[in-house]
């Protein structure tokens, strides 16, 4: 009798394991949905205009405010197009993935969860933004090329040119940018969190709210001029010296710079304080709820 009560009471406390994790991660979920919603329709018209900047030579000003425009005269246009849904689909994801694997890491009570995390995010959130940027610059790309002069008649920007060892190139560097960026808000930015004295942050939130704001952003001091050079790479896959590259990238760098540091304020500032403060709430809500 006494070895069937140990292993009832096994059982019952194994389902009970299982429950709280099943709980967790469904709040995971949850969390990395409601921060990708907040998030994408900011980065979506950033990207966009980021793209067209670089690609079509546009003003970056004057993409972002036509853009932001139309998206709040046409809200449901704007959700419902496919760069909004490629943009949600990639936060989505790649917030899902490292809530997951740190609720997974630590109830396995893993001593490197936060390697972990970076490694799992970083296979999520790097093929899809390669996919993304792929994506953006073929929609936006190849649409009409601007034109300077009143009544002129749109020119259709050329196709590009196929050459598959220029494309991988370009392709390896997106995934060293995106890795960057990932490294910065997932891992450099709770590390360094930890390293900030009590005297400068005092409330339990405010030492990840500081480093979340601020690593991710000087990231891109590093990830824009691989942004840059990649969709040059993409964009004219025909032979074209280093130098040249180099030197018609440097020409939207300080631009594009700080327009990809507003950028990554809400998609991995904002975005990952949101989630990280979601999961925490639903997180303690459950552990309520099961005490």
């Amino acid at each position: 009798m006494g070895d069937l009560a140990m292993e009832h009471r096994s059982n019952k406390r194994q389902n009970t394991l299982e429950k709280s994790l099943l709980g967790r991660l469904t709040a995971d979920i949850g969390a990395a949905i409601a921060s990708a919603t907040l998030v994408a329709p900011a980065v979506t018209i950033i990207d966009r205009a980021l793209v067209e900047k670089s690609l079509l030579n546009q003003a970056l000003i004057r993409g972002l405010r036509n853009h932001a425009v139309s998206a709040f005269k046409h809200p449901a246009r704007f959700v419902f197009q496919v760069p909004f849904g490629i943009i949600w689909a990639l936060y989505a994801s790649t917030f899902t993935v490292a809530n997951g694997t740190d609720t997974i890491g630590n109830a396995m009570n893993a001593p490197s969860t936060g390697m972990m995390t970076f490694i799992t995010t970083t296979a999520v959130n790097v093929p899809l933004g390669v996919w993304k940027d792929m994506r953006f610059a073929k929609i936006f790309g190849t649409q009409a090329a601007p034109v300077a002069a009143a009544g002129a008649v749109d020119v259709a920007r050329p196709a590009i040119v196929q050459n598959r060892a220029v494309a991988r190139t370009a392709t390896a560097i997106f995934l060293l940018r995106d890795s960057v960026t990932i490294f910065g808000s997932f891992t450099l930015a709770p590390k360094l969190s930890e390293a900030i004295p009590d005297s400068l942050a005092t409330h339990p939130h405010a030492k990840p709210i500081i480093t979340q704001m601020t690593v991710p952003v000087f990231t891109q001091l590093v990830a824009s001029p691989l942004h840059l050079l990649g969709l040059d790479l993409y964009m004219r896959q025909h032979p074209v010296p280093l130098v040249d590259r180099l030197k018609r990238s440097q020409q939207y760098l300080p631009s594009t710079t700080f327009t990809r540091c507003i950028r990554i304020i809400p998609a991995f500032g904002v975005g990952c304080v949101a989630n990280l403060e979601l999961r925490s709430y639903f997180h303690e809500k459950l552990d309520s709820r099961e005490g």
